[in-house]
């Protein structure tokens, strides 16, 4: 448990920019919850009166629609912040609510801290320290928002190549025949992170097998070479084959995509996810 308290204090003061002294009471606070392979950790819907920060693991965070569509935003790894970190106060009205599901991509440990102990140390942190965590959170968001904005201008194969690149910087190993992906990951993970059909995904991963740039060997994927990688993901090539999942998302069409019926995805349509009932872990808010 010692280790994981270290582990959230260095998240804090390294990753979010909190003062040393301060990091510590917080992780003092908090609370370390196990999360299994496939578990819930957060809805779409659910208060934001709780901050989670992922010790260790990995942790996927999902947009999804009414429709029952969801796009994979990103793959989270420990020693950051998991989805919104309501700063305002606890009585504040509205209150916010999280943007994204979160769900444990491996088994993994969060520490939980509730946002009114939060909200108290920020009240009495200095100007300049206040200043440098909500750049940091403002960073986070500006980063999200430059990715996407980056997927409406590239076409299926262009975002394939840029997400891999993105996960083979964060999860990548050295290895003899180029960088080995160390997460598990599907044809269906890729669709949803670049909010194309799984077929379509296959198609391209194929190519891109074809041509000794991307391969799987023994359940992992292999990047054998990332400079071809980042020039796929830097093309702005017209796509050879019809997709339209990311267009449903955002609910713009884009004239590069042919018509077609995407199949619908298995996850829990958003508005379920937001019902009273769905709330992940009521017996720790209580707690905290």
């Amino acid at each position: 448990m010692d280790n994981l308290h270290d582990a959230l204090c260095a998240s804090l003061r390294d990753n979010s920019g909190w003062p040393a002294e301060m990091a510590e009471d917080l992780g003092r606070h908090a609370h370390i919850v196990s999360f299994e392979k496939g578990a819930t950790v957060f809805h779409a819907g659910e208060q934001t009166d709780l901050l989670y920060v992922l010790l260790s693991g990995e942790v996927r965070l999902y947009y999804g629609t009414d429709t029952g569509e969801r796009l994979l935003v990103s793959i989270v790894r420990s020693g950051q912040m998991l989805g919104a970190a309501d700063f305002q106060d606890i009585d504040a009205t509205p209150q916010r609510a999280q943007l994204f599901t979160a769900q444990a991509l491996s088994r993994s440990k969060v520490a939980v801290i509730a946002r009114a102990r939060v909200t108290r140390l920020l009240h009495d942190l200095p100007g300049p320290d206040l200043v440098r965590i909500v750049q940091r959170e403002d960073s986070k968001w500006m980063a999200l928002s430059c990715r996407l904005l980056t997927f409406m201008t590239q076409d299926v194969r262009s975002r394939l190549a840029h997400t891999i690149g993105e996960i083979t910087k964060a999860f990548g190993i050295a290895d003899a025949r180029g960088k080995l992906i160390a997460l598990r990951l599907s044809h269906e993970d890729l669709a949803e992170a670049v909010g194309a059909s799984r077929p379509m995904v296959s198609k391209h991963l194929k190519d891109l097998a074809a041509r000794g740039i991307f391969v799987k060997q023994n359940g992992r994927y292999i990047v054998l070479r990332e400079d071809a990688l980042a020039d796929i993901a830097a093309s702005r090539e017209p796509v050879t084959l019809p997709d339209t999942r990311l267009s449903a998302v955002r609910r713009v069409s884009r004239p590069t995509f042919n018509r077609e019926t995407p199949p619908r995805s298995a996850a829990i349509p958003l508005n379920a996810r937001r019902k009273p009932e769905t709330v992940s872990h009521p017996p720790l808010r209580a707690a905290l």
